[in-house]
């Protein structure tokens, strides 16, 4: 079912750079909505989803995402979450709300957390176009306190492709591979990290076997080799989100023996180069802010950073553990 309020409201919410690479963005957009706005009020999705939780809120309805009403007839549709699924970190995720994108819109949306109160939220999540300037703003208010989560970096493939090569390109090749090898290295990728950077499974957690899967049905999972060894993973698959049409990142993985030697930064350029891309396609992903290294070899492959998602905390509230 159309919503026109819902879709306008949205659109103010959307970075520049989507506008601009996407000409089908509004249409994505309304694509990537609707199955959230769908869920409002859904009450047997609510004891689904009360269900799996297992707290001891009984109304579905509180379960389900909602309509808010929020002073001067604004309005907000949101929904309770917990961060990886861990039940001590309930947040309230605004899924698109009237009120503007600028600081006083931002803390205006606090009036929502009461309505989910029965979860003791700790917090909202949006998500803010120009995450910097946003922040620099939020920043000298003294209604909330902002950080961020995720940052969505993005760049139309065809604009990858007239990058120009790393000087690493020639030595790096990928190769297609199953999703139960891409899996198992992965994880030892990822056990083998651990000790280095303590908070890796606070910024991302190893895909396994069933999420690499839609990734190997497209041909877009692959092993990283260098000089026929292998060094890493990399996959990715189509998904059109927050306006973008493309691709999404779902793992790149490069092992200790190859890490800071740009092999990442070529793996992702001999990926662009196989994408069965459309002239309008985007190749995005989600990194944590701290994940300095996945996110220098993101912006080294010629990847932006074009949106966040953002914790948003109120007075009176705890905010999301860091």
């Amino acid at each position: 079912m159309p919503n026109p309020d819902v879709y306008a409201a949205a659109e103010r919410w959307i970075a520049p750079q989507i506008k601009e690479w996407s000409p089908a963005w509004r249409e994505h957009l309304a694509g990537w909505l609707d199955p959230s706005i769908e869920l409002v009020g859904d009450a047997a999705w609510g004891a689904q989803y009360r269900d799996m939780v297992q707290l001891p809120v009984p109304d579905p309805l509180a379960w389900a995402n909602r309509r808010i009403p929020l002073a001067d007839g604004r309005w907000a549709i949101a929904g309770i979450r917990f961060r990886g699924q861990d039940i001590e970190k309930p947040f309230v995720d605004i899924i698109a709300t009237s009120l503007a994108p600028d600081s006083a819109g931002v803390a205006a949306l606090g009036e929502v957390l009461p309505h989910f109160s029965d979860f003791a939220p700790l917090c909202l999540r949006v998500n803010l176009p120009d995450p910097d300037q946003a922040l620099r703003a939020l920043a000298a208010s003294d209604a909330v306190h902002a950080t961020p989560d995720l940052l969505i970096v993005a760049r139309p493939v065809a604009e990858m492709l007239e990058l120009p090569l790393d000087d690493r390109y020639d030595d790096v090749t990928i190769a297609p591979c199953d999703p139960a090898f891409a899996a198992e290295r992965v994880a030892a990728i990822y056990e083998e990290l651990t000790p280095s950077r303590p908070k890796l499974a606070q910024w991302a957690t190893p895909a396994d076997a069933d999420s690499l899967e839609d990734a190997a049905e497209q041909g877009l999972l692959f092993d990283v080799r260098v000089d026929a060894a292998s060094a890493g993973i990399v996959a990715a698959e189509r998904d059109d989100s927050y306006g973008l049409a493309g691709f999404c990142m779902q793992e790149v993985a490069i092992d200790h023996a190859h890490r800071g030697q740009r092999v990442g930064v070529a793996a992702l350029q001999r990926l662009a180069r196989e994408l069965p891309s459309n002239a309008d396609d985007v190749l995005w992903g989600h990194i944590h802010p701290d994940n300095v290294p996945s996110l220098r070899n993101a912006q080294e492959s010629g990847r932006k950073v074009i949106t966040a998602h953002v914790w948003v905390t109120p007075a009176g509230y705890g905010g999301m553990p860091s």
